[in-house]
């Protein structure tokens, strides 16, 4: 009798951890023009590392995207965290002016930043600014690899 009640009992198990291990097929919904665009703005942002000359992470810093090389309309900001790591979102490709504020309230200014795709990464190691100050977009683009030829023996 007991035998039967435990081969009812794993029976019951078996055919109710079968009814939900079955995978339902779910259909992908199509994404209309604007909610496309509005996804492809999304995976758009700046980004980056705010540090001091020691390379500690300076949290509260403040980073605002201007539109154009204006310092009148903001299109995103972000605060850096515990890491000193900050980013915006939803940044269409275009050119910008990017606004460091430091807890101090001094900043730094970064005029022409070319925002494509993905993430324009603007990462700083340096000390809070003493003044106000402004710094040239090239000096974040990545330097181009120069190919060395091995000399010839």
């Amino acid at each position: 009798m007991f035998m039967k009640h435990i081969l009812v009992l794993a029976l019951g198990l078996i055919i109710c951890g079968s009814s939900f291990a079955q995978k339902t097929a779910t259909t992908q919904k199509t994404m209309t023009p604007a909610e496309k665009k509005a996804a492809d703005l999304r995976k758009n942002a700046v980004g980056g590392y705010i540090r001091d000359s020691r390379y500690r992470p300076i949290e509260g810093v403040e980073a605002f995207i201007y539109l154009g090389d204006s310092a009148n309309t903001i299109i995103a900001s972000g605060y850096t965290d515990a890491t000193g790591y900050f980013e915006t979102n939803s940044v269409p490709s275009g050119k910008y002016t990017i606004k460091i504020v430091y807890p101090n309230y001094k900043n730094i200014l970064v005029p022409g930043v070319i925002m494509k795709k993905g993430i324009t990464d603007i990462t700083l190691k340096c000390d809070p600014p003493a003044a106000d100050t402004s710094i040239n977009y090239i000096f974040f683009q990545p330097k181009p690899v120069e190919k060395v030829k091995p000399k010839k023996k």
